[in-house]
């Protein structure tokens, strides 16, 4: 089977991979990213992490997640929900961009033109082969650090979601395969994992329905 790749500079990578470049300030960071602004690249202490393209599936998980969340979160007039090439600045030399990004109403002002710079309430990672490793690791613990309240990880390889939730200074978690799982920042929304399973995925519209009618 024929890799997908993607050129970032003179590297080439390669399906699935991840690209790390060390000793990248944020300065540099932000100049490489708007010249190969197609490209999606994260930077966490002073390494660079370019992501290769990603798979159909990947990019079906994330719309239907997408559109849900987003709708639910307008229809309660909750906050802001953002998709996968925003970025958000954590502290010094970490910028990072989920797959989704969601900041409360009364909290929005962290949202500027060119980053959510702070914590956001809630993060979403769609999990792939080659950012299993990364997402449950390196990133996790990133977020965690910065006091993210709720940090969402949607393995639809394993078909399992984890949801990590700050419960006073600690965090707990809570991964399933089947059931619902509810989000305790983003109120009122729940998920029927069993919906990310399908073969193909149900219509967002008629799951909001469902969800809004038994919220």
């Amino acid at each position: 089977m024929a890799l997908v790749e993607v050129r970032f500079g003179h590297q080439v990578i390669e399906s699935p991979q991840l690209l790390r470049i060390e000793g990248v300030s944020e300065a540099l960071y932000d100049a490489l990213t708007e010249i190969e602004e197609d490209v999606k690249a994260e930077l966490i202490d002073g390494v660079m992490i370019v992501h290769s393209p990603e798979k159909t599936r990947h990019e079906q998980e994330f719309r239907f997640l997408f559109v849900l969340m987003n709708l639910f979160a307008y229809s309660q007039r909750w906050g802001e929900v953002l998709g996968s090439m925003a970025t958000v600045h954590l502290g010094t030399c970490r910028k990072v961009k989920p797959d989704i990004v969601a900041v409360r109403e009364e909290r929005k002002h962290i949202i500027t033109e060119d980053a959510i710079e702070g914590t956001p309430d809630l993060v979403v990672e769609i999990v792939s082969q080659s950012t299993r490793r990364y997402d449950f690791g390196e990133k996790r613990k990133v977020y965690e650090e910065a006091g993210v309240p709720e940090i969402w990880l949607v393995d639809f390889e394993r078909k399992e979601v984890t949801v990590i939730r700050k419960v006073g200074q600690r965090y707990r978690s809570e991964t399933k395969s089947t059931g619902v799982i509810k989000s305790q920042v983003l109120k009122g929304f729940w998920l029927q994992v069993d919906w990310l399973w399908q073969e193909e995925l149900p219509d967002p519209m008629e799951c909001l329905r469902v969800v809004l009618r038994k919220s």
